[in-house]
Order: C-alpha cells, then sequence, then structure tokens
C-alpha cells in the first residue's frame, strides 16, 4: 500500500495501531502529513463550538480590530470557525479560508457565510504577492514538517502585506509529538523571515498546556508598535 494511502487509512480508523510515515517509505514526510490530514472525517467538527477554541477565535477577531485589518486569509481553516467570529464582528472585512481536507472545507461553505472557503494545500501555495493584509493559522503551523516549513513561511510572508498572526503549538523544546504534530518556536522561524515580532505569549483557551501548550504570535512586515495590549 503507498504511503499516502497508508496515511489516509489511518486517519479514517483513527487507529493508534496503524503504521505511520517512515523515512524508508521514500516519500517526503510533507506528503504524507497532508494525506493525513486531508483524511480525516470528523476532525472539523470536534472544537467548532468548544469554548476554549471559541476564546481563541475571539482573540483572533481582537487583533483583527486592533490593528485594522481589511483582509485576511486563513491556511488551515478547519471548519471555519476563526472567520466564522471574525465576519460576525467585522463584516466589512475580505476574507477567505483554505484547507486541505475536503470535509471541513464543505462543513464551512454549508454554513452560508460571506466567506471564501476553497480547498488547497498551503504546501503548493497559489496566493499572490501581498495579496492579503494578514495571513491566520491557527494548529496548523504545528502539522507541517521540518522539510517544509521554512518553504511554507517564506510563502506567507510574501502574501501578506503586514501581517502574520499565529496560534501554534510550543512546549520549549522543537521536535515531534505525535503522527504529524511538531513543537516549533513561531517567533524564532518568522523573525528568520524578516518579521518583526509585535506579541509573542502563552494564548489563551488553552485546552491542554502539559501535552499541547500553545503559542500566540503576531508579526509585521514592518517595525512598529502595537496600539494597545493584545
Amino acid at each position: 500500500m503507498r504511503i499516502v494511502d497508508r496515511v489516509k487509512a489511518k486517519a479514517r480508523r483513527a487507529s493508534p495501531s496503524a503504521d505511520r510515515w517512515r523515512p524508508e517509505d521514500g516519500v517526503p514526510e510533507s506528503d504524507a502529513a497532508t494525506a493525513y490530514w486531508a483524511g480525516l472525517r470528523d476532525y472539523h467538527t470536534r472544537n467548532d463550538t468548544n469554548p476554549l477554541a471559541l476564546e481563541r477565535s475571539r482573540w483572533v477577531s481582537d487583533v483583527v480590530a486592533r490593528l485594522q485589518i481589511t483582509s485576511l486569509l486563513e491556511v488551515g481553516t478547519n471548519s471555519g470557525r476563526n472567520l466564522q467570529v471574525i465576519r460576525a464582528a467585522h463584516p466589512a472585512v475580505k476574507l477567505a479560508g483554505i484547507d486541505v481536507n475536503e470535509a471541513a472545507v464543505a462543513f464551512a461553505q454549508s454554513k452560508g457565510l460571506d466567506i471564501d472557503f476553497r480547498l488547497a494545500d498551503a504546501n503548493h501555495w497559489a496566493e499572490p504577492a501581498d495579496g492579503w493584509e494578514a495571513i491566520l493559522t491557527m494548529s496548523v503551523l504545528d502539522h507541517i514538517p521540518d522539510e517544509a516549513i521554512e518553504s511554507l513561511a517564506t510563502s506567507m510572508v510574501s502574501s501578506a502585506s503586514r501581517y502574520v498572526v499565529a496560534v501554534e503549538l510550543w512546549d520549549g523544546s522543537a521536535g515531534t509529538r505525535g503522527d504529524f504534530k511538531y513543537s516549533r518556536n513561531t517567533k524564532d522561524l518568522f523573525e528568520r523571515h524578516g518579521l518583526h515580532t509585535l506579541h509573542w505569549e502563552p494564548s489563551v483557551g488553552q485546552y491542554d498546556t502539559s501535552q499541547s501548550r500553545l503559542w500566540s504570535y503576531v508579526g509585521s512586515r514592518n517595525a512598529e508598535t502595537l496600539p494597545a495590549h493584545l
């Protein structure tokens, strides 16, 4: 069985005994990771109305207001929860979300929101340079293997004319924390790509600080000061 088929099968069975990617499979880990997350059947429904998840969404919406962001693309939009919260508070902001999971995109589209939800793989970036004022991720970069993260960060910074906003796993050291799950210092990542850090601290809405501590990050293409504490 091809690695892509195997990881999709694992995602659908949610079986802890199923094989995961191995270097000897001869397929890039990033391709296997994409297949895994694309193959999950109900992942998008798990946190759509979760109070802690909604707290993180409201924090992002507040960032949009404080930075006066007028257009935003979410990479890995999942159920569309973050953009739904932003849309309710900011009806004039141009919003779009991409995800590799067809079921998640269909679920987001079914909400009937004025948001452009699209099926797309961020590892094959198709957004134009400076196409959005802000690019958002939430627990998405922590699904991207090391081999692909620098290229994705380059693409995000290129397409964000002003800001990158990210809420991602960082437990104090870099490394793999599960099937296609990685702890990584988002601040260091985007500073390597030329962003100026405006905000870096533990996220609101923590759901498991012992296993998956989330940190929130806001980086700017230009040196500036936040208008108010985030």
